[in-house]
């Protein structure tokens, strides 16, 4: 049996058996969430999918208890991701209500706090906003 393109390729453009792209809402939803996951996961300093997720667990999860490297190290690579998820809410059909991205705008320009504790903080807020973020980009995801 043969796969389909989008099996092999999330991202292709599906064709109509007259070689024509189809148009329908179903087709749209998809071609838009695998755009979405390649904008948010193709590029070196934001790991996989599942790292994120860990990454979160592990600063917001109920047993989170940070040293201040894993905070040093985290914060970056957070902040990378939460940066490159606000360009993608930003596309009019990203699905991220405008107030979610406002939230935490501030975050882009805050500077990494240099104490432990302000430190951590910081990187709660940021996750909390990558969180928010990622909910409202992957919420309609087939």
């Amino acid at each position: 049996m043969r796969s389909s393109v989008l099996e092999r390729d999330p991202g292709a453009v599906p064709l109509n058996h007259g070689g024509e792209a189809q148009n329908d809402d179903q087709t749209k939803a998809r071609l838009l969430a695998a755009l979405r996951a390649r904008f948010l996961l193709e590029s070196p300093e934001i790991p996989v999918v599942d790292v994120i997720f860990d990454d979160l667990e592990r600063i917001l999860g109920e047993g989170a208890a940070l040293t201040a490297s894993e905070v040093a190290s985290l914060t970056p690579r957070l902040h990378a991701l939460y940066r490159r998820a606000v360009r993608a809410s930003r596309h009019p059909n990203s699905g991220v209500r405008p107030a979610t991205v406002a939230a935490s705008h501030r975050l882009l320009f805050e500077r990494f706090p240099p104490e432990f504790l302000p430190a951590l903080a910081h990187l709660r807020r940021l996750a909390l906003a990558v969180s928010d973020l990622l909910d409202e980009l992957l919420e309609d995801m087939p």
